[in-house]
């Protein structure tokens, strides 16, 4: 609210039978043509937090500006690694909001190193325009596959056929040592430099931020390419 989410547009989706609540804010643009961004939070897993924070400053960087499409900004109320609040978020999309959602954006940790994606599990278009804009704002980035070591709120979006990219600053150590009770084989390094740094959180908004502009500017129907 106090970045400018009025009232109206901003709604609570509580989490039947498993607790918790999904914190929605819905900035809309020109046409019904939807972008999700979202990001969990849990004290199960607090360095989440980090990503769920960051979704009023990305709000507040595209208020000021004519938007083509609606974004919707999505604190999900994740366990750890259960993706309870992202998979009862897609599950109440109507088979309109499916067809009008043309990426689904997830925030995983970030500020613990550099800029990184998931690349393996990513829509390859929404990959190929990160890294224009990596190379537009002169930026670091690099890829890490971190659905290898855990689960990511992309993956029910993915299910629903959306394309869909996960950002996220976790080495392979660092996976291992925020999560040691779900790393999986390929993550079992643990690493003391798992620790939270301002820079490397301020490049990741830069970074995020003049992602989502790129793809307000550039995102083409879903629908249409059929």
């Amino acid at each position: 609210m106090q970045v400018g989410c009025t009232t109206s547009e901003l709604s609570e989706q509580p989490l039947e039978k498993f607790g918790g609540v999904n914190v929605i804010c819905r900035l809309p643009g020109q046409s019904a043509e939807t972008i999700i961004v979202g990001a969990s939070y849990s004290q199960m897993a607090p360095d989440n937090w980090s990503g769920a924070v960051l979704l009023p400053s990305l709000f507040q960087t595209l208020v000021g500006r004519k938007r083509h499409h609606t974004f919707i900004f999505v604190a999900f109320a994740d366990g750890n690694s259960d993706l309870a609040g992202a998979q009862y978020f897609a599950a109440h999309l109507t088979p309109a909001d499916v067809d009008h959602t043309e990426a689904m954006i997830n925030l995983d940790p970030l500020g613990f190193s550099p800029t990184k994606i998931s690349s393996s599990d990513s829509d390859k278009k929404l990959v190929e325009s990160f890294f224009k804009v990596t190379y537009i704002l002169k930026q670091m980035a690099s890829q890490v596959d971190i659905s290898k070591g855990t689960r990511v709120d992309s993956e029910p979006f993915a299910s629903l056929q959306i394309p869909q990219i996960t950002i996220h600053s976790l080495t392979r150590e660092a996976v291992a040592d925020l999560h040691p009770d779900i790393a999986r084989p390929g993550f079992d390094v643990a690493s003391d430099d798992a620790q939270f740094r301002a820079d490397h959180y301020y490049h990741s908004y830069r970074l995020v931020s003049g992602y989502l502009a790129y793809l307000d500017e550039t995102l083409k129907p879903r629908r249409h390419e059929k």
